[in-house]
């Protein structure tokens, strides 16, 4: 696969530049997008702040504009790191410029991410974000708010419309260009997939992953892309459930009366997958899948202990186990 160019000018105002940082989880590394076109820029997420080169492409892209305000998607470190070193990077940071996050008590409070957030917080820096919130960029450019929780409880995406250009949706981890996200909340997260895709983007400027847009079978547009990502979970919903409608493996805990055990139902829906991180990832996600049914009121979860550890147990609501 080849290597995307680390600074791509999406459309008038809108310039991604590749944080640099690539890795398992980040793909080619976090997307960050400078918009405007005057003195005063906005940039959507930071990369994770260890990569030198990142704040080196920024500086060229700017020339010399300033960025005065600083939009987070969400809390991940690899979206936020940069805050600390930008601010002190006066380059590439205008002296007033703002730091604007969806706040999270839970995650803002928390070490990691309370420093990383510290100097724009000691400063007066710091913003909230709120839904529906418009940020002008100047020259007809102007994000709007998106709050789209799943992936995280604060992650927020924006939308955003070039002077004489169609919708554009700055994705952030909701949606990627390449693959599926990690999700915390299914629930939620099946929600803010609805909800973007009644935006109608023609564009998607995603976290992580190329951009999609256009039409065809090698370039699906955004749309498409949207309902794919609705229909692959209600499609492995569908197959979680009918796993626990049968009778659960003759395995510890026994007499077996309370149903299956996560990792038994993701051995049946992921059969191919040996690799322990990803078998890991799979378990993580038929979790997610099975809290679901339960809060939706199709399925049961109970608790019984093997050995030392307490497990839950897993099946549909009315069934004789």
């Amino acid at each position: 696969m080849d290597r995307p160019a680390p600074i791509v000018r999406v459309a008038k105002g809108i310039v991604r530049v590749l944080g640099m940082n690539p890795g398992p989880f980040t793909l080619d590394g976090t997307n960050t997008y400078l918009v405007g076109n005057g003195e005063r820029r906005l940039l959507v997420d930071t990369g994770d702040g260890e990569q030198p080169a990142y704040f080196d492409m920024l500086k060229e892209c700017l020339g010399g504009s300033r960025i005065d305000r600083i939009l987070l998607t969400h809390w991940h470190a690899d979206h936020i790191g940069g805050v600390r070193r930008l601010l002190d990077m006066p380059d590439i940071v205008a002296p007033d410029c703002t730091v604007h996050k969806c706040p999270d008590e839970a995650v803002d409070s928390s070490e990691a991410v309370a420093a990383m957030l510290a100097l724009a917080k000691s400063r007066n820096k710091l913003r909230s974000i709120a839904d529906a919130e418009v940020f002008d960029a100047g020259d007809g450019l102007q994000l709007r708010a998106l709050f789209t929780p799943g992936h995280a409880d604060d992650h927020m995406a924006f939308t955003v419309r070039p002077p004489a250009g169609e919708l554009m949706l700055l994705t952030g981890d909701l949606v990627l260009g390449r693959g599926t996200t990690v999700v915390q909340d299914l629930g939620p997260y099946m929600d803010s997939l609805h909800r973007v895709l009644a935006v109608r983007p023609s564009a998607l400027l995603p976290g992580h992953g190329p951009i999609i847009s256009g039409g065809d079978a090698a370039h699906p547009d955004a749309v498409r892309l949207i309902e794919g990502y609705i229909a692959h979970r209600n499609m492995r919903e569908r197959q979680i459930a009918a796993v626990i409608c049968g009778p659960p493996p003759d395995a510890p805990p026994s007499p077996r009366n309370g149903g299956w055990r996560v990792e038994e139902v993701a051995s049946v829906v992921y059969p191919d997958i040996t690799d322990p991180p990803v078998v890991r990832a799979a378990q993580n996600n038929t979790r997610l899948h099975l809290d679901k049914l339960v809060r939706d009121g199709s399925a049961k979860v109970s608790h019984a202990a093997v050995g030392d550890e307490r497990v839950d147990l897993y099946a549909p609501i009315g069934s004789a186990f």
